[in-house]
């Protein structure tokens, strides 16, 4: 029976991560598995990493991109929910209650526009002008969100 336990009794086998010791990770820059530098470490996990090779620093990948292993392990909360559905903003439905959506005018900043028009923005889609501010500028409300936009220059 042996009665003294050696300090490796009381640690856990296998490779000791640590800052400044080594690490396989994918290089982002050489786009192969080689051996890295660790450079920071957060919560016992590599962060960031200095490939031998080509001594390029960057974010600690432990395998290439698109497998399983591609990304450190990101931890998330309990409370951590899906995104909710999009829902049309309450503006909208409140603007677009009597208007005509059929015919919209085309959005182009040098076109003057006033307070309830319908007009079509070629990235945010259908809109209705809720005021005229001074200096060349419209409130336009989206289905999305409202917007502030120039007209008139």
């Amino acid at each position: 029976m042996d009665r003294h336990k050696r300090v490796s009794d009381y640690t856990a086998p296998g490779p000791k991560l640590r800052a400044g010791g080594e690490i396989d990770a994918w290089c982002t820059r050489c786009k192969l598995m080689l051996t890295h530098v660790i450079l920071a470490m957060q919560a016992g996990e590599p962060v960031r990493v200095m490939c031998k090779t080509c001594k390029s620093q960057h974010r600690y990948r432990a395998g290439p991109p698109g497998s399983p292993t591609g990304h450190s392990p990101r931890k998330r909360s309990a409370t951590w929910a899906e995104a909710p559905e999009p829902r049309p903003h309450k503006a909208w439905q409140e603007a677009v209650r009597d208007k005509n959506l059929s015919n919209p005018i085309p959005y182009s900043p040098k076109s003057t526009f006033e307070t309830g028009q319908v007009l079509m923005h070629g990235k945010f889609g259908t809109g209705i002008v809720m005021g005229v501010k001074p200096g060349g500028k419209i409130i336009v409300v989206f289905e999305d969100d409202t917007r502030l936009l120039v007209h008139a220059r």
